[in-house]
């Protein structure tokens, strides 16, 4: 081989090594902290993610007032996952980075019964009232963790009138994941939780809440205020493109 040519396979050599410790030298860990909600979401997005950017994602997901907690506690992450009315919240003492904050998904409530199983009645108030009053047990997030399906439902019972009556038929989930699977198992009479939660679960109908008593939530994705990495912004742009999309609304949710 002439000095020529060994003189540019080295300059290339050297050129594509320079490539990949540039690529490695901006790659960055990004901190997630997450609502359930859009937990089936990130978990079909994370690999898509981290093989196209380069980045790793570390994700935590649980429920929206544990998430204010930690946040009031002083913990930090790069991108923060929440409700809108909890995200402005945070933003609005600090801990949220201004003007950050975009919508992600969109969900409402509902109830889960057994597919073929006799369904609450919501043509009234009052039949409503009745047909929960009837149940023997329903599943619910445990309001006491923040999640906002059980929140909900508990002001629901509240403006109704029996919420003391109802008590002993509720049972309490602190753990995550998709009630309308225990439903579908004969755990409880009903569930109520997120609407994608229920619609995604095989041998489960939906019910809405009657018009009265219906709440939809969009979730919302900021930059913690300590962050200072681009990555964690590429990731936020990434929940909003295309690849997103499908897997948002895939997983029986809307694009926000």
């Amino acid at each position: 081989m002439s000095r020529n040519l060994q003189a540019a396979a080295f300059a290339a050599a050297i050129s594509v090594f320079t490539v990949i410790s540039m690529q490695g030298a901006r790659a960055a860990e990004i901190k997630v902290i997450s609502a359930n909600s859009p937990r089936a979401v990130l978990n079909d997005l994370t690999g898509k993610f981290e093989s196209s950017s380069g980045h790793k994602l570390t994700i935590a997901v649980t429920e929206t007032g544990e998430i204010k907690q930690r946040i009031l506690g002083g913990a930090n992450y790069d991108v923060i996952i929440l409700p809108t009315a909890t995200a402005n919240e945070l933003a609005q003492l600090g801990k949220i980075a201004a003007g950050s904050l975009v919508p992600i998904v969109r969900t409402s409530f509902g109830m889960a019964v057994r597919a073929g199983a006799a369904r609450p009645d919501i043509d009234s108030v009052d039949a409503f009232k009745r047909s929960l009053l009837a149940a023997q047990s329903i599943l619910i997030t445990d309001p006491a963790t923040g999640g906002i399906s059980g929140v909900h439902f508990m002001e629901v019972l509240g403006r109704l009138g029996i919420a003391d009556e109802m008590k002993p038929k509720l049972v309490l989930n602190r753990g995550g994941g998709y009630h309308a699977e225990r439903i579908a198992k004969g755990e409880a009479d009903l569930a109520v939780q997120a609407e994608h939660e229920i619609r995604c679960v095989a041998g489960i109908d939906f019910v809405p809440y009657p018009a009265e008593f219906q709440r939809a939530v969009t979730f919302v994705a900021g930059i913690g205020a300590g962050s200072k990495d681009a990555a964690a912004r590429q990731f936020v742009e990434f929940l909003r493109g295309p690849d997103a999309v499908s897997v948002i609304k895939a997983k029986c949710l809307q694009p926000g």
